[in-house]
């Protein structure tokens, strides 16, 4: 199974290696993209989740309560 793998990826590496400079830099540019993509999407979900955690965190504070006096006088 290892070695059939090693084969497929050096058979890709070869056609890849056979296509013109344009089509390599679509190539390379799609995978930069899609890495982009999914770097993105965790980025977005870990900051998501700290920022729950800190709203779960600046919930639990307990503020002293503070009276005004109900006559004010002018």
């Amino acid at each position: 199974m290892n070695s059939n793998f090693k084969v497929q990826i050096s058979n890709y590496l070869d056609k890849l290696r056979g296509l013109s400079d344009k089509r390599k830099k679509i190539v390379l540019w799609s995978v930069v993209a899609v890495m982009a993509i999914i770097m993105g999407y965790f980025w977005i979900k870990s900051a998501a989740d700290k920022l729950n955690k800190l709203g779960e965190s600046v919930g639990q504070i307990k503020l002293p309560q503070i009276e005004a006096p109900n006559n004010i006088e002018k």
